[in-house]
Parts: C-alpha cells; sequence; structure tokens
C-alpha cells in the first residue's frame, strides 16, 4: 500500500507536462474541477437514478427538516386553496397536501417525475415555461427562491412524509414516550466482572454486554490513549514530549492526570465550543438577504463564537448557558459583565430569509427546540405535528414570543476602546463613511420627485457600498469596539394567532405566548415578562422537564464514541430510535443535574470508564452479534472533522498559531493563516469546497451529528493541497529531523510525530527503500516572464481556463512551485495515510 502511494505521488511531482497538468488541476482549478466535472457528472447521472430508487424509500431525517422547512410552506400558502381536501373544488384533480396525490397526479398526469425537474409538470407550471400551464394562476408567480426549492426538492427524490392524515388517537400513546417521562436515578446494576468496572458507567454497559454473552475489548495501549484523549478533547495531537510523560507515569492515576491536564487546556473551548456552533447553525454572514437594502455580513458574529469557547473553557453550568442564549439581557448581572450579551447570538446569526420576518422566527424556533429539546416543534408551523403530540397552536406560542423581539438598529458595544491610533483611525474611518451615508440620503428626496429612476438606482448602488465598507471596517478593523447580536424585547409584548396551514394571511385563534404542552402537562401559566424569553429558558432548565439534560447527555456521548444513546441527536422524539442503554443515559442526565449541570464533570466521569479505555480490536464472533457496535464492546474508529485534521496537520509541521483570535479570518486563499480553524470565516452562502468535500455541518440548520461520506476529493487534498505540502515540507525542516543521526532515527522521528508511536521494522524498511530509490528533483527553470493572471472570461469559460492554464504550464509564464525532495515526499505520503486522519 505505502509502495502505491509512493508511485502515486512520484508521478505527481515529477516535472512532467502530464504530472505538471494534475499538479495544476489540485492547486490552481480544486472549484471547478470539483463543481463543474465531480458535481456534474454525479449530480446529473448517477444521483438522478439514484433519487429515483430513493423516492421509494422513506425519507431521512434530513430530508423531512427541507420538506417541512422549505417545501411543505410554499404548497400550504400557494397550492392548498385550489389543490388540497380542504379546497372547495379540487381543480383540475390533482391533490397536493399528501404525498400519493402529488406522484399520482391530476388530470395531466403525475404531478412530479422524482430525480426530474425537467420531465416533472410541477415543475413546469410555477416556472411559467408553458402559456397553458401556469401555477399558481393568475400571474402570481412563486419567487424564484421557492421554485429553486422545488427544483431541488424534486432532484433529490420528492421526499415526502405526508402519509396522510393521523389519528389524533396516536397522541395517547406518543405521550408516553421515553423521552418525556420524570427522570428518575436507576441503581447502578450489580455485574460479574466487578475489576472491570472503574466507574458507574461500566456497570451499566458491562450488564448489557452480559445479557448478550459479549465481553468488552482489553484496553488501549497508553499511546493510543492519550492520542484517543487528546483528540476528543482538545482536537490537537499530543505532542511528543506528553506521549513520553504518559508512558513514564506508572501510578495507579496517570491517565485521570492527562484528562485533567487537557480539560484545563484552553484549547478545551475551542473543540467542544465547535461542536456546539454546529447547532446553533453559525455562521458570518446572513444567507439570504436583502441585497438592495443591506450588506450580507455579520461583522460581529465571531463575538458569540468567542462567548461560546469562553463558556467551555469555563464550564459554565449548562443551564445558565442556555438561560443566557435565550435572555442574557434579561438576567441582572449582565449589566455588570457586558460579554454575556453576546450569548444572544445564539437566536440572531441564522439566516435573514430575504428579511421575511416569520421564516426568521421559524429558525428562531427550530434552534432552540431541536438544540436544547431534541424536538422538531416547526413540523407544527402548517399543521398538528404529524407523530409527536406537538399541535399547532404550541408553535405559535413560540412564534409569540419571538415576534415580540426585535433587533436594535445597532448593536450594543461589549467592551469600549477610547484612544490609541488604532481606535483613532477607526473612528475616523467610520465618520467619513457615515458622513458619506448622509450626504447619499439626502439625496433621495429629489431624485424622487425629478422621477430620476438611473439616479435612484445608482443612489442605491452607492448605499449598498457604503454598507458593505462599513460592515468591512467593523469586521476587520483591530480598533473597531466589539459588539454583540442582541434582541430586544418590543414596548408592547403580544400573543400570535395560529396560521391556518401555515398562511400568514389566514388568521385564525390567538393563543397565549407559553411551554409546550408536552413537557408542562395541563397546567401552563402564560408567559407574562416581556416577550417571554426568560420565562421560556426557566422553563427549559426546570428540573421537572427531563428531556433537557437527556439532549445534552447524549450530545456528550456522541463525540466521545461517535454514536449517541440516539443516533438522531437533534430529535429525541417518537421518530427516533430506542436509546441503546436508557438506564445509563437517565443515569448520567440525573447526575449531570445533580453536579450542577457541570459538563467537564460529565467528561471526567466517561473518560475515567473501562468503556472509554478499550482498545479498537475487532471481534468476528462478537461483530455478528452487534454489527454496528451499539453496545460497545470495543472501541469505534472514528475520522477527525476537517477543522481538527487541518489543525492537527499545520501542528504536526510546527505552523500551528495557538494564540486565541477574535475576528474571523479567511482560511481559503494563499497565504493560508495558521490560526485554529475554528476561528475561520463561516460564510453560509459560500461554504468551500474543502468543508463540504470533508462534510462541515449546514450552517443553515442546526445539526447535531456530522454526516460522514467519503469521495475521491478528501484524498485529493491531502495529495494536492498547498497546505498539506508546505507542511511536509516545514516537518523535514524542524531542527529534531536534522540533529538524527542516521535515516532510521529520521522514519522514527516523523512516526513519533505524525502519528504518536514508533515505526515498525517492515515500515522503516519500506521509507528506506523507497528514499533510495528516489532521485533529487531537478531545480525548475527560473522565468523572468510575468505570470499571467486569470480573467474573468477564463473563469466565466473553464474549458478555456484550462487551455490556457496547460499552455503557460509549457511555457516559462507559468509560476512553478519548488519540487518536493525525497524527505519531503516521504513525509507527504505519511500525512496522507488513514493514521493521519483516524482515532482508534
Amino acid at each position: 500500500m505505502m509502495n502505491r502511494a509512493f508511485s502515486a505521488l512520484d508521478s505527481v511531482w515529477m516535472p512532467q507536462p502530464r504530472a505538471a497538468l494534475r499538479s495544476a488541476l489540485g492547486w490552481y482549478g480544486r472549484r471547478l474541477w470539483r463543481r463543474q466535472l465531480s458535481l456534474r457528472v454525479s449530480a446529473i447521472g448517477f444521483g438522478v437514478a439514484l433519487a429515483r430508487i430513493c423516492s421509494a424509500t422513506e425519507p431521512s431525517p434530513s430530508q423531512i427538516q427541507f420538506f417541512e422547512n422549505r417545501i411543505r410552506p410554499i404548497l400550504a400558502e400557494n397550492c392548498y386553496k385550489c389543490h388540497s381536501q380542504q379546497a372547495e373544488k379540487i381543480k383540475g384533480g390533482l391533490l397536493l397536501d399528501t404525498r400519493d396525490g402529488v406522484l399520482k397526479g391530476g388530470d395531466s398526469g403525475p404531478a412530479i417525475v422524482p430525480g426530474d425537474p425537467e420531465k416533472s409538470l410541477l415543475i413546469k407550471a410555477v416556472r411559467y415555461s408553458d402559456a397553458d400551464l401556469q401555477m399558481p394562476p393568475k400571474g402570481k408567480k412563486l419567487s424564484d427562491e421557492s421554485i429553486q426549492y422545488l427544483v431541488n426538492w424534486v432532484k433529490m427524490g420528492a421526499p415526502d412524509p405526508r402519509t396522510g392524515a393521523l389519528a389524533q388517537g396516536t397522541w395517547t400513546n406518543a405521550s408516553k414516550h421515553w423521552a418525556w417521562q420524570p427522570l428518575k436515578k436507576p441503581v447502578v446494576p450489580e455485574v460479574k466482572d466487578s475489576d472491570w468496572a472503574k466507574t458507574p458507567v461500566d456497570n451499566f454497559i458491562l450488564a448489557k454486554l452480559d445479557e448478550k454473552g459479549l465481553k468488552p475489548n482489553p484496553p488501549a495501549d497508553k499511546r493510543t490513549l492519550i492520542r484517543r484523549a487528546t483528540f476528543d478533547l482538545i482536537g490537537l495531537p499530543p505532542t511528543t514530549e506528553e506521549v513520553d510523560a504518559f508512558l513514564k507515569d506508572e501510578s495507579p492515576d496517570a491517565f485521570a492526570k492527562v484528562v485533567d491536564r487537557l480539560l484545563a487546556s484552553p484549547h478545551y473551548g475551542e473543540r467542544w465550543g465547535r461542536h456546539w456552533l454546529d447547532v446553533a447553525r453559525y455562521s458570518d454572514t446572513k444567507g439570504q438577504f436583502r441585497r438592495q437594502r443591506e450588506d450580507g455580513n455579520y461583522p460581529f458574529a465571531w463575538t458569540y463564537r468567542d462567548y461560546v469557547i469562553r463558556s467551555f473553557n469555563e464550564d459554565k453550568p449548562y443551564n445558565i448557558f442556555i438561560v443566557e442564549q435565550l435572555a442574557a439581557d434579561k438576567i441582572p448581572g449582565t449589566a455588570n459583565n457586558l460579554s454575556n450579551l453576546c450569548a444572544l447570538g445564539f437566536l440572531t446569526v441564522g439566516d435573514r430569509f430575504m428579511g421575511m420576518q416569520n421564516d426568521i422566527i421559524n429558525d428562531r424556533i427550530d434552534v432552540v427546540t431541536k438544540g436544547f429539546l431534541g424536538l422538531t416543534v416547526t413540523c407544527a408551523r402548517c399543521h398538528d405535528h404529524k407523530f409527536d403530540p406537538i399541535p399547532t397552536r404550541d408553535y405559535y406560542s413560540f412564534h409569540g414570543i419571538f415576534a415580540s423581539c426585535t433587533e436594535p438598529q445597532f448593536e450594543p458595544v461589549i467592551l469600549k476602546k477610547v484612544g490609541g491610533p488604532e481606535y483613532a483611525d477607526y473612528y475616523k474611518q467610520r465618520m467619513e463613511l457615515e458622513n458619506e451615508k448622509t450626504a447619499l440620503e439626502e439625496k433621495i428626496p429629489q431624485l424622487r420627485r425629478s422621477r430620476d429612476r438611473q439616479g435612484i438606482q445608482q443612489l442605491q448602488r452607492s448605499l449598498r457600498q457604503n454598507a458593505a465598507a462599513v460592515s468591512r471596517l467593523e469586521s476587520s478593523h483591530p480598533g473597531a469596539p466589539p459588539r454583540a447580536m442582541v434582541l430586544e424585547d418590543v414596548s408592547r409584548p403580544h400573543d400570535s394567532p395560529v396560521f391556518i396551514r401555515g398562511d400568514a394571511g389566514h388568521k385564525g385563534q390567538v393563543v397565549p405566548r407559553r411551554f409546550l404542552e408536552v413537557l408542562s402537562g395541563q397546567y401552563r401559566p402564560a408567559f407574562t415578562n416581556g416577550s417571554g424569553r426568560l420565562e421560556l429558558a426557566w422553563a427549559i432548565v426546570n428540573p421537572k422537564n427531563p428531556i433537557t439534560p437527556r439532549v445534552m447527555i447524549n450530545r456528550i456521548w456522541l463525540h466521545h464514541f461517535g454514536e449517541g444513546f440516539v443516533s438522531t441527536p437533534d430529535d429525541l422524539g417518537t421518530m427516533s430510535e430506542p436509546p441503546s442503554h436508557p438506564e445509563l443515559l437517565d443515569y448520567l442526565a440525573s447526575r449531570f443535574e445533580e453536579e450542577g449541570w457541570s459538563i467537564k464533570k460529565m467528561h471526567r466521569l466517561i473518560m475515567l470508564s473501562s468503556v472509554y479505555q478499550e482498545s479498537s480490536d475487532n471481534n468476528p464472533r462478537f461483530a455478528q452479534v452487534d454489527p454496528n457496535n451499539r453496545l460497545l464492546w470495543r472501541a469505534n474508529i472514528r475520522r477527525l472533522e476537517f477543522e481538527i485534521l487541518r489543525d492537527s496537520l499545520l501542528a504536526i509541521g510546527g505552523s500551528l498559531d495557538l494564540n486565541f483570535h477574535g475576528r474571523p479570518v479567511d482560511l481559503d486563499h494563499e497565504p493560508y493563516p495558521t490560526c485554529r480553524s475554528i476561528y475561520g470565516t463561516v460564510d453560509r452562502a459560500n461554504v468551500p469546497d474543502e468543508l463540504i468535500n470533508f462534510d462541515f455541518a449546514n450552517p443553515d440548520l442546526p445539526t447535531g451529528r456530522r454526516h460522514e461520506t467519503t469521495v475521491p476529493q478528501q484524498a485529493l487534498f491531502l495529495m494536492n493541497s498547498p497546505l498539506v505540502v508546505e507542511q511536509a515540507k516545514k516537518l523535514v525542516a524542524l531542527s529534531p529531523f536534522a540533529s538524527c543521526k542516521d535515516d532510521t532515527a529520521r522514519i522514527q522521528f516523523l512516526y513519533e510525530r505524525i502519528y504518536q508511536r514508533p515505526a515498525r521494522p517492515d515500515e522503516v524498511s519500506l521509507g528506506i527503500d523507497f528514499l533510495s530509490q528516489t532521485p533529487e528533483t531537478a531545480e525548475p527553470r527560473a522565468s523572468g516572464k510575468p505570470v499571467r493572471q486569470v480573467s474573468t472570461a477564463d473563469e466565466q469559460n473553464p474549458p478555456r481556463r484550462f487551455a490556457q492554464q496547460y499552455r503557460r504550464m509549457e511555457g516559462d509564464g507559468f509560476k512553478k512551485r519548488q519540487p518536493l525532495k525525497p524527505w519531503e515526499e516521504y513525509a507527504h505520503a505519511l500525512l496522507q495515510a488513514n493514521e493521519t486522519s483516524f482515532v482508534n
């Protein structure tokens, strides 16, 4: 395997025209190579066929969420009046309020062809491409955005959870669902092998294994254990010195010392803060915004990100963490610590949905209920929830809470900066921009009176440019005072009416602002303290509410073992699988509350258990009984997320900047910053290809668990990325490498540095054999000719762009990179191995 890797590297880096083309595609054509070729071929060819197959299966949770948030509101608002069972007259024989109705179609045939929008009559109708087939009729064409949602839905196979009306009687049984039952601390079970059980966690695990006739794996070796723990808690590989110290420590609490050291590290918050930012759908941009009126950036989203990191490092009690993110402005102590106002970014960093307030409110309900309660409450926006006992009136109780809030015109300053050259320069630039804005706005009345449409359009462009300049200044200038993205209660909070079928123009009964019935019972006092955000927060963390601690414990367990007790961390409702260890889940949730909602104490309890310290060795007989390892008879091998992989590569190469950063930085362009990846800009509308290829969390939705895929682009990134290649060069330029006495010692150094283990004899032999057969590469020719820049026309014409790149490669004008030397090639090969990207 290693020889094949070396051969591949040899062909990539040897200075031949074909190899140079392949390298150039890796360096300069990443976007077009992946998007234009891979996405077109895969999505149009294989994807359509797959979508047709998938259309016959049950939709996945993410597909259901897409349907409920994007598709059902479009159908309910625009189609049900004429094409549903409630319609006075069903037009064209077409029903769009059930899955079967959509697939069956009407008098003209099936409404959709799953996987093929171009052959779907519904798509043809909403596009208005046929004068005789237009929906909605009478010129009420859907927005381009809504049409694209429908197209995307059909492309993915038209997943549709609507299987007909469910009888309300099913809610009687649903109310007995395990997740909503009172939390009781189970008795720790007795086990036969009491020596194996180090903590109560082990008793529960071993009891389940005994039931199936299984036994836990032996403990992992100390090198594996410290590597696992270090990646789990701080997202970085352990240093050679840390590994050596652990190996030499023979005391019984040696591993406990490692865990305590890692929990005290400031990098712990960076690792676990990123997990929470996935749930909070964090982004530095607005996504869908009104381009004519506002800038698309969030200049101060980073203050929420830093609040999250700080809260995890301080081990802020989780219940307080929740209250601050919903109502920090309502807590008296915030007046003495204005930085806590940044917590409200949890509600405000979501998509802006072109300024459509009801969609913004829906997004905030979604992140609150999924993030803290593990419930899909937004499924009740247009109708009673089909599976969980959540009526539409409960959704609009929450709607009233967030409809009674507003964002101030100017975010409050959380840290005043007075004096100093940086602040003076910032203040000067900001005043110039404000004066420019005032001057532009003063021209508006005159232009409107003269009906100068061209002048008005130019003025609007100038105002947008001014807003963009202000945003850039606030987000990048070191003298700009940090601000918090907050919510405030309106002067007159109000309840919301139920929107019949989700239609804001068809209002029903007004419902009071209050908590969910399924979690609070019949006695539900209305919220009267302003909008009700603070009362909502206290209801969520109320000890009588059993689901909140269960949800968080499930999230913690997921990130330690790669799989939660419940595999859908954002949905613990009736459609979720039963927990693998319900008694252990309740034991940990009860203890979580008893110990002051301390997340760090939960880490320590879990990590000091024998089950956490198991080896990942396979056992064929046990794998037949429990193929998915739900009973945890072994440790799961887990792949590193992209951010942790990138940080690890920088750390291995000695390049990682461990300082804490505030404002976001662009990680996608050279020269590549060396800060930790959590400080990189997250652009909701344009997530970088590398993040997408490595399954980055969708910033549009709360994501408690990232999907995991294996695609060629992941290996190509490690092979071709200049960032990775540069780390290979820096690795062999380190002074400890240069001071090694011979090749064997150098190979051992690389293995210790990259994999935190010594190389085996066969690996040493392979390495020496490769080095002996790899000649020194000739230096590239120097050129005095300037490098031609890629024009806009080239960017828009992929064939022309690649052709010109190839011509430049053969001429002296091509910007050539330094070829790798043998030791650099060898280090680069080691960085591409699975052992770099996986933890066992």
